[in-house]
């Protein structure tokens, strides 16, 4: 291995030559080169060159540690987050810089911004609450793949969806809207509310509902109980499609609200 060569302090030098004098001991020229020799050999320090105590030095395995303990509870803490969301869920963690000192710390605490959620570009707050009070801010990445509905041949303005005119995909939900459609049933038997070609993914605003009742028509009012059904007629006052509420207003006057069972039709329960 090559030896580093280190500065031999002024202090160890022995005067040479004529300088050393007649009357000084041969000891001491020994000492002289000894200590030279253990300067040149790495054993003994220039001056201003200190080591810190053996205890000490654990210092960095500390901080690897605590960074590692770091990355733990906040990918921890993102899968808590992202349990309940739909698909594959990838974390990816800018963990901190390993020349990033931090104090060590007792307990940690991780959250996200107030208001964020684990979605996309996700801000991590992590806190120590013990024994020193210091903070830092990481940044995740949280990727949901899930299947989606798209066209599976261009849907015209205007046409009712069928389920042959819809397919699914995987895709990127963090990179697509909120409205994006995930389960075709959500799509079939409304209309279409602008075209849309084929292989696009389907959003809530590309389609509209069938309206099975608008406001004021007459509509036929069913009561029903577990042994009795009676029948009437009623005025609705809104616009419902099927499955949706709607209030109507019954012969007497009295308001009552119902479930659009079918075109024209309320159910009260």
């Amino acid at each position: 291995m090559p030896m580093n060569t280190l500065p031999v302090p002024m202090s160890d030098r022995p005067p040479a030559g004529p300088d050393r004098g007649e009357g000084q001991p041969a000891a001491m020229g020994r000492a002289g080169k000894m200590g030279r020799a253990l300067v040149m050999a790495g054993l003994l320090l220039p001056a201003g060159v200190c080591i810190a105590p053996a205890a000490a030095q654990p210092a960095a395995g500390q901080a690897n540690t605590l960074h590692d303990r770091i990355v733990q509870q906040v990918q921890r803490h993102l899968q808590e987050q992202t349990a309940s969301l739909p698909g594959e869920v990838r974390i990816t963690l800018n963990a901190p810089e390993e020349r990033t000192r931090l104090a060590a710390c007792d307990e940690l605490q991780v959250s996200l911004a107030p208001g964020a959620r684990a979605w996309g570009q996700v801000p991590v707050a992590v806190r120590c609450l013990r024994p020193q009070g210091w903070q830092i801010y990481l940044q995740a990445t949280v990727r949901v793949s899930a299947p989606v509905v798209v066209a599976a041949r261009p849907l015209m303005a205007g046409s009712m969806v069928d389920a042959a005119d819809l397919t699914t995909r995987i895709e990127e939900l963090t990179a697509l809207p909120a409205s994006v459609l995930q389960d075709p049933n959500l799509a079939v038997g409304r209309i279409a509310a602008a075209s849309v070609p084929t292989g696009s993914v389907l959003r809530a605003e590309n389609l509209k509902q069938v309206l099975a009742v608008v406001n004021g028509q007459t509509v036929r009012v069913v009561y029903e109980s577990a042994t009795l059904s009676v029948t009437s007629d009623g005025r609705a006052l809104g616009n419902a499609a099927i499955g949706q509420g709607v209030e109507v207003r019954v012969g007497s006057g009295k308001t009552v609200r119902g479930i659009v069972r079918s075109n024209g039709v309320v159910v009260i329960q």
